[in-house]
């Protein structure tokens, strides 16, 4: 990473002296730093990516209030969400109470099924965030009303480097599912093109690791 962030630092100055220049050819120049200086930025994330896949640290439980937690986490990105004309809301389950979960492991999970819901719903359209509890299992649901997938597409997108998007990394659903199956939990999707998807993590309620 030090490399790309020298990179990427040097072009950010370079492209500030350069933004008083009026000469035909400094303008080009400067178009093509600002095209080299977002595709390092585009290398970094990936990057980032790829060694939050790989390198991902051992969790740390600790008994959360999840209700709680996922309605600040959709307050947070609700503004965003509703900027694109898209409605973000929860509905929790007042059965759910606290799990024992590593709270920033899971909230990356959800963060990223929130903005792989943004990116599939067009203008108009609706995300919704659930819960609900199945005796010794509570679930979180991440629903769209978007352009959903095709079976052959749902058949492969829990698979490492497999993506739809033109500048994906393949890497967010795998590092979704493993988040779940660190807490014992599963991930499943169901979806149905042009009428959404639904993305449901099933964990335990009740696990005993970690501490308050």
């Amino acid at each position: 990473r030090s490399p790309l962030s020298t990179i990427g630092l040097n072009l950010q100055l370079v492209l500030e002296e350069s933004r008083a220049t009026e000469t035909p050819r400094d303008k080009r120049t400067q178009k093509r730093l600002a095209t080299v200086e977002a595709e390092v930025r585009r290398l970094q994330k990936i990057l980032e990516e790829f060694l939050g896949f790989a390198r991902a640290p051992e969790p740390k439980f600790a008994p959360i209030d999840l209700n709680a937690r996922l309605q600040a986490v959709v307050e947070f990105h609700e503004p965003e969400l509703r900027e694109q004309g898209i409605s973000l809301r929860s509905f929790p389950s007042l059965e759910v109470g606290r799990i024992s979960a590593d709270w920033d492991h899971l909230q990356a999970a959800i963060v990223n099924l929130l903005r792989n819901a943004k990116d599939a719903t067009p203008a108009g359209g609706e995300v919704l965030v659930s819960t609900s509890r199945d005796k010794d299992h509570v679930t979180i649901r991440v629903t769209d009303t978007g352009a959903g997938m095709t079976p052959e597409v749902q058949a492969r997108v829990f698979e490492p480097y497999f993506s739809t998007k033109r500048a994906g990394t393949g890497l967010g659903l795998p590092t979704v599912r493993r988040v779940v199956e660190e807490h014992g939990g599963t991930l499943t999707v169901q979806s149905d093109v042009g009428q959404g998807s639904q993305f449901s993590l099933r964990l335990p309620a009740g696990r005993e690791e970690g501490g308050s």
